[in-house]
């Protein structure tokens, strides 16, 4: 959570308002609201499967007289946990089928714990005795064959997919880890296929197409960003997989405010794959390198600043992290992130032909937790943790003085917790949203907690409210609308009604004379998929509590929005 610095005027006795440029360029980016699924992180309710049943005796008294059953080949699931299968056969007569079904659940007992490829038979023996023998086959993947269209991509592939004909019996989630993290390298286009393996009874072979997904492009514009800025916002960005032939996923963005350029933002990330961590606790993990530069000049005049004020802010930030999927499953992810990173912020303040300079440098350290899990119930839970502390090394300084200007060395926590829960199967679902940071200290303007965006306070503009801490929530309930209502109109198309409420609240008085501020609004709106590469996203916004700081009127307004994203 980058945020660019407010520069004020002291040095001219100046208090600008609070909100007036008090957030990054990256807050005013176009985006949708709510929550889309990331096809890269697929996060999927986990297959139902119904635990198989006890086998009871059937009608009659012939057969054989069962006095037990050993298991041969069992060691993934131990005997006691499958003997309730059969526990009510022994002392009974039994003939063929109840002892087939009995093979039968213990294979399904097996592929409910996620053994795949596992199943149990019933072989030839001499029963005569009353002891029955029933073998365990604990499948297992016995080779991995990779088709890739070069020899970097080959290796990457092969070793990510390592791990699988080691792991026996195969469990569910180590094929699911290894296909998922070869999309996060790769993209959406690798894919697998099973099949008996041709010597090895009780084996699989792994056949692996590693296609390297095409450069992606979108495109995106919407009147979402503050009036300081025009409100009009158009960006654009792209993702590439293995550009530079290092196994590298590459993504860009611009934005800029169409009216006057008075806003500029532009970011790219770059990550790979780290070969050597293959096989260790950071399995998986990867390297992450970040660098966005942002310009800004807002029209200050708007949220009633003093005629011939003006302010230019720029800001870069570096930044340089790994990324350890601790977890990574269709159906559940943890994800492991610590970084360092450095931002430079300069702002210059022209009032009457008399300017004045600060500077913010600022190193901060990062450590964040993200976890995310689809379950039984229809619904999706996410919980995301991030501490970031500010380091006094290297430079690092705040160049504002006195009680409200920040200090260098700040420390911070943020708390997200959500959950989308489906509501039936009519296509009615909920969403709610509460999200927080604690400050242990007065922070930089980089670092303020925000409301006001397209997710809490989607009645104000981006940024309108800041504080050191503070905390915000929101409820949407959504309909999906049902595909043969559309009759061709449009691809799909959800609509929502949606309340929010945040609070910011300011260490110190000396920032802007509010010590907590309030936000609060209401609305509906759509996202429309007019065709897949189309999305358009209307919304009107009726703010309920808070005062906007783009704007001079006075009184609670009523907004309308519009949004359209085009993918390419």
């Amino acid at each position: 959570m980058i945020r660019t610095r407010l520069a004020f005027a002291a040095a001219l006795c100046l208090t600008l308002p609070s909100a007036s440029f008090g957030q990054s360029a990256r807050d005013y980016l176009p985006r949708e609201p709510g929550l889309r699924t990331d096809p890269a992180r697929e996060v999927r309710p986990p297959e139902e499967t119904a635990p198989p049943a006890a086998i009871r005796p059937a009608a009659g008294t012939g057969g054989l007289l069962l006095r037990g059953i050993a298991l041969d080949g069992a060691t993934a699931v131990s005997e006691a946990e499958l003997a309730p299968l059969w526990a009510g056969l022994i002392g009974t007569r039994v003939g063929v089928p109840e002892l087939e079904a009995v093979a039968a659940a213990i294979g399904a007992a097996y592929r409910a714990r996620g053994y795949i490829l596992s199943q149990a038979i019933l072989p030839a023996q001499d029963v005569s005795g009353g002891m029955v023998h029933i073998r365990v086959i604990e499948g297992f993947v016995e080779t991995v064959e990779v088709l890739a269209e070069n020899s970097s991509v080959q290796a990457t592939t092969e070793q990510i997919f390592a791990p699988i004909p080691a792991d026996r019996p195969l469990r569910i989630t180590t094929l699911e880890r290894s296909v998922l993290l070869a999309r996060d390298t790769f993209g959406a286009e690798v894919e697998t296929v099973l099949e008996p393996a041709p010597v090895t009874f009780g084996a699989a072979n792994l056949g692996v197409s590693a296609a390297v997904e095409p450069t992606s492009y979108f495109a995106t514009v919407d009147n979402r960003g503050s009036r300081l800025y025009g409100a009009w916002t158009l960006g654009a960005g792209s993702r590439s997989y293995n550009l530079l032939g290092l196994d590298e996923r590459i993504d860009t963005l611009i934005a800029v405010a169409p009216s006057d350029a008075s806003m500029l933002f532009a970011a790219a990330t770059l990550d790979k794959p780290l070969a050597s961590l293959a096989g260790s606790v950071l399995d998986g993990g990867r390297l992450e390198l970040h660098a966005d530069f942002s310009r800004a000049d807002p029209d200050l005049a708007k949220s009633g600043s003093p005629d011939g004020l003006s302010l230019v802010q720029d800001e870069t930030n570096l930044h340089a992290g790994l990324i350890v999927p601790f977890i990574r499953t269709r159906s559940q992810n943890l994800f492991g992130r610590a970084g360092l990173g450095f931002q430079e912020s300069r702002g210059i303040t022209d009032f009457a032909n008399v300017e004045s300079e600060q500077t913010d440098r600022l190193w901060v350290l990062d450590a964040r937790l993200t976890w995310d899990v689809a379950d039984r119930f229809g619904g999706v839970t996410l919980v995301d943790a991030t501490v970031r502390k500010g380091l006094d090394i290297g430079g690092a300084t705040v160049g504002a003085d006195g009680p409200a200007a920040g200090v260098p060395d700040f420390l911070l926590a943020d708390l997200t917790l959500s959950r989308l829960q489906r509501l039936g199967n009519g296509g009615w679902a909920i969403y709610g949203e509460a999200t927080g940071q604690i400050a242990a200290d007065v922070l930089p303007t980089t670092e303020r907690f925000s409301l006001g965006d397209s997710t809490i306070g989607r009645g104000f503009a981006p940024g309108n409210t800041s504080g050191d801490s503070g905390f915000g929530t929101r409820l949407e309930l959504r309909r999906e609308i049902a595909p043969e209502r559309l009759r061709d109109a449009v691809q799909s198309a959800e609509l929502y009604v949606y309340g929010d409420y945040g609070r910011a609240w300011d260490r110190s008085l000396a920032r802007d004379g509010e010590q907590v501020e309030t936000l609060a609004s209401w609305g509906f709106g759509a996202r429309i998929d007019v065709r897949p590469w189309l999305t358009l996203t209307p919304e009107v916004a009726r703010q309920l509590e808070g005062t906007a700081t783009d704007t001079t009127e006075t009184g609670l307004e009523t907004r309308f929005y519009i949004g359209a994203i085009a993918r390419f």
